[in-house]
């Protein structure tokens, strides 16, 4: 029995506001303005984590909160290791303080070895998401990889983050964030605090100095009531995405595979474009750089149903303060393309091929059109300092 009254129900992993790390633990709510994390191996009060409804000040506050809780992952277990493959998403246990932790990182290899069905030997190459070894890559035994399981949360937890929300809600300004297109429009102006684009290094195809010339970012507009200011954020530029597809689904598909809560705005097309573009928003530079090498990462290729391949605009990042205008963007409910279609094809197969060959025919264009636009601004400039006619 539990000294709140209630028994605890150790039903869930939390991602721990201390270190980053998943714990086993159960949830209490108390008073109907605390919500109390026990965790099941910690015995001391002390160890608990404890959040108040006075914690949060943004419903995006509550979005990343809920982001810490999932059901509790699952064991391999003894003569199931066909279960884990190149590019999923795993939580792997790590020892600390003599209580387990485990931190999420991407399978890039699986090493099969002969077996009993009582014991597995097989083990596999991990790249980390987080935690202590956060962008390196070792080995881990089966035994000590979990496979992460979507679903419910307790409860309780929904209750808080109702009554979170609430309390929000009541406060809140009623702004609302919506997608702006890199283009400037009539009533805006550059943004002058934003930053120098940060350089991931060279990815070999998909650097495009004329898209660049157009796109230093996000800029404000100076419609009061309709601008909300986000502070720094980063973000990234994917193109040749389909027309009709939803941000929702964008975000969706991201967090699938990265387990990062992204926010997505699809720029505006013109009729006579066949593809789209979208921006890539989050908050963490670190949670950037964990998409950025999902998104060009050498051994898959992205691309939808129709076989159209996802490509960076550029390769950089970009981190800078923006606004949104209100009036400029359909709402981010608006119905598109909701079908689960899009592919992680990997090197080696046939879709990887053909998806390669569409990839390298949209660079062509991407390279001639950035040749266009290069040799109109030389031909303004010329008008420009040319003697008058």
């Amino acid at each position: 029995m539990s000294i709140f009254g209630d028994d605890v129900n150790y039903n869930l992993e939390f991602r721990s506001t201390k270190d980053d790390g998943w714990y086993h633990c159960g949830v209490v709510l108390q008073h109907r303005n605390r919500l109390r994390v026990k965790f099941n191996h910690f015995d001391k009060i002390s160890n608990d984590e404890v959040f108040s409804v006075t914690d949060f000040s943004t419903n995006d506050d509550v979005s990343k909160f809920l982001q810490r809780f999932r059901p509790e992952s699952e064991p391999i277990g003894d003569n199931r290791c066909s279960r884990v493959s190149e590019g999923l998403m795993v939580s792997a246990s790590c020892t600390g303080g003599n209580h387990l932790r485990k931190f999420d990182a991407v399978v890039e290899a699986v090493i099969k070895k002969k077996h009993s069905p009582e014991k597995c030997l097989c083990t596999c190459l991990l790249f980390w998401q987080h935690g202590p070894e956060e962008g390196h890559t070792t080995t881990k035994h089966l035994s000590n990889v979990y496979l992460i399981k979507s679903g419910s949360v307790d409860p309780a937890v929904l209750n808080f983050t109702k009554l979170v929300k609430e309390k929000v809600n009541r406060a809140s300004t009623e702004f609302t964030l919506i997608p702006k297109n890199p283009y400037l429009f009539k009533g805006t102006s550059s943004n002058e605090n934003i930053t120098k684009p940060q350089d991931f290094g060279s990815v070999g195809h998909s650097s495009h100095d004329g898209f660049s010339a157009v796109s230093e970012g996000f800029f404000p507009v100076s419609d009061k009531g309709c601008e909300k200011e986000t502070g720094n954020q980063h973000y990234l530029i994917l193109e040749n995405l389909e027309t009709d597809v939803c941000p929702l689904f964008l975000v969706d598909f991201i967090h699938e595979h990265t387990l990062i809560t992204a926010q997505a705005y699809i720029i505006p097309h013109l009729l006579s474009e066949t593809c789209a573009r979208a921006a890539i928003v989050v908050d963490k530079k670190t949670e950037l750089e964990t998409i950025y090498k999902f998104l060009n990462n050498p051994n898959h290729i992205i691309v939808s149903s129709s076989g159209r391949p996802w490509v960076l605009a550029e390769d950089k990042v970009r981190t800078g303060s923006f606004s949104t205008n209100l009036h400029g963007f359909p709402p981010m409910s608006e119905k598109g393309n909701m079908k689960k279609d899009l592919k992680v094809v990997k090197l080696g197969t046939e879709e990887y091929t053909k998806a390669k060959q569409q990839k390298d025919l949209y660079m062509l264009f991407r390279n001639y059109l950035n040749d266009v636009v290069q040799r109109l601004a030389m031909e303004e400039e010329s008008i420009n300092d040319g003697p008058a006619q």
